[in-house]
């Protein structure tokens, strides 16, 4: 996949957390949305990164689900701040989880899952 083309999914994923869930639903009734986009759209992110940098191969493809586990931690390449990215990837993959199935949780925990979102992508767009 095209570097561009992470980064426009990328953006589908957070224009549909922030306009379409939180602006015009509220976080109250947003858990499902934000579980729905919020960890496939840091994967995106990632992705967009990982392909930048060359440490995965053209195709190369991460998968959201993979990261329920910090297993995921072997099967990625090195990178600066791998170790808490990884482990911010972990906990956010299982809040979403948690919000898209299931019945309503608190705002809480919806809120942290889009904290997690907000902290990594400026962890991620920082990275050299």
């Amino acid at each position: 996949m095209k570097t561009e083309t992470h980064e426009e999914a990328f953006e589908v994923h957070k224009k549909t957390i922030f306009s379409w869930g939180l602006n015009i639903e509220g976080i109250d009734k947003s858990q499902r949305i934000v579980g729905l986009h919020a960890a496939r759209g840091i994967m995106e992110l990632l992705s967009l990164y990982l392909h930048r940098k060359k440490l995965v191969k053209a195709g190369f493809q991460l998968n959201h689900s993979w990261f329920k586990s910090k297993k995921i931690f072997e099967k990625l390449p090195d990178f600066d701040n791998k170790q808490e990215i990884v482990k911010k990837l972990v906990e956010l993959e299982n809040l979403c989880e948690i919000l898209t199935y299931g019945k309503k949780k608190p705002v809480e925990t919806t809120q942290k899952a889009v904290t997690l979102f907000i902290e990594l992508e400026d962890i991620l767009r920082r990275l050299p």
